[in-house]
């Protein structure tokens, strides 16, 4: 074969690959996202500047954001977007500066790829009318010390897709673009941390700031710990369990009905920080029932204490007018109560 013929031959070919590899990138599912700041209630963040990155789209961050303390895991705004269907992100870049610490963080990370895509694809059942749905936010979770939590969140699910470190970098004033230059001035963190009239804390937070100081800032990876636990709700006699929703203290949520909350449904979970479920009497008399809040210390010393060999169940006893309920923590050795949590329950639902 001459030389010619034979170039001409290795271009087809590899013509040919590159076709193919064209059309899988072609294929490639495409979703709708868009993307949100978290950060603690006691620990405010400045957004800098940052991207969620796709290979067809950049979602953005800017000072325009502000200061973020919605609360670990909590959705803070988002900013709508021209595009309509995305590339899945392979790529979280954030810069930040925390008032509380006086320290700015940045970083460049990869993003598990196949784990989003496996995710989006998934994806769940919406249990208002009963279809498939999936995800359609990505939030990005600023801790101190330069930790960064990657949830991706849909109605009812939030499940975290990666953890980052950040490092501490210097921004000065003359470096800061214009129109975040407003962090760099003298005495900025302090006046939003200490005068009242920014409302930079909610009332409570602030109270509680100054009672029992800032929580440890290592707590958030602390709350990521996981136990092999699922509920268990024991209703009166003749009444239906209807469904079951929960957060955890990671920032994870799940919404468990039908065949997800009546099977075998021990998971590696979080510590739940908030649940709540719906049911119905004997009569058909619909009714709510929610655990606003669980003490911390208290909730976290009996997931300890039953450990991470055995399943555990978070057990829920509701009394027959759903106007009490008993709670505890159960393994197949032993059962803790739990006495100190606000739990709230509704009058019939018509």
């Amino acid at each position: 074969m001459g030389t010619s013929k034979l170039r001409i031959l290795i271009l087809f070919i590899a013509g040919s690959f590159s076709l193919i590899n064209c059309q899988n990138k072609k294929m490639e599912q495409k979703y709708s996202w868009l993307g949100t700041v978290s950060a603690p209630m006691e620990y405010p963040m400045e957004v800098y500047k940052g991207g969620i990155i796709a290979d067809d789209f950049t979602y953005s961050f800017d000072a325009i954001w502000g200061t973020q303390n919605t609360g670990w895991g909590n959705e803070g705004g988002t900013m709508s977007v021209e595009t309509r269907q995305m590339d899945i992100p392979n790529k979280l870049e954030f810069t930040w500066y925390s008032l509380v610490e006086n320290t700015f963080y940045t970083g460049k990370w990869d993003l598990d790829k196949e784990k989003i895509k496996g995710l989006f694809e998934k994806g769940f059942i919406d249990q208002d009318n009963g279809k498939k749905t999936t995800y359609t936010n990505f939030i990005v979770g600023l801790a101190p010390k330069g930790k960064v939590v990657l949830w991706i969140n849909g109605p009812g699910n939030q499940k975290e897709v990666g953890v980052f470190q950040a490092h501490d970098t210097i921004i000065t004033q003359e470096k800061a673009y214009d129109n975040a230059k407003y962090m760099l001035k003298e005495g900025f963190a302090e006046r939003m941390l200490k005068d009242p009239s920014y409302e930079t804390f909610k009332p409570e937070t602030r109270v509680k700031i100054e009672k029992e100081g800032y929580p440890a800032p290592d707590i958030y990876e602390a709350y990521r710990e996981k136990f092999n636990w699922k509920p268990t709700v024991i209703l009166p006699e003749g009444s239906e369990w209807i469904d079951f929703g929960l957060n955890n203290y990671n920032g994870e949520q799940e919404n468990l009905f039908g065949e997800t909350l009546t099977g075998d449904t021990y998971k590696s979970r979080a510590v739940p920080k908030f649940c709540g479920f719906y049911w119905r009497d004997k009569n058909k008399n619909r009714y709510a029932v929610w655990v606003d809040a669980f003490d911390e210390k208290e909730i976290f010393e009996r997931f300890h204490q039953l450990g991470k060999e055995k399943n555990i169940d978070l057990i829920i006893k509701v009394n027959a007018d759903n106007t009490g309920a008993s709670l505890s923590l159960k393994n197949e050795k032993e059962e803790l109560p739990i006495k100190n949590s606000k739990v709230r329950f509704s009058r019939k639902i018509e």
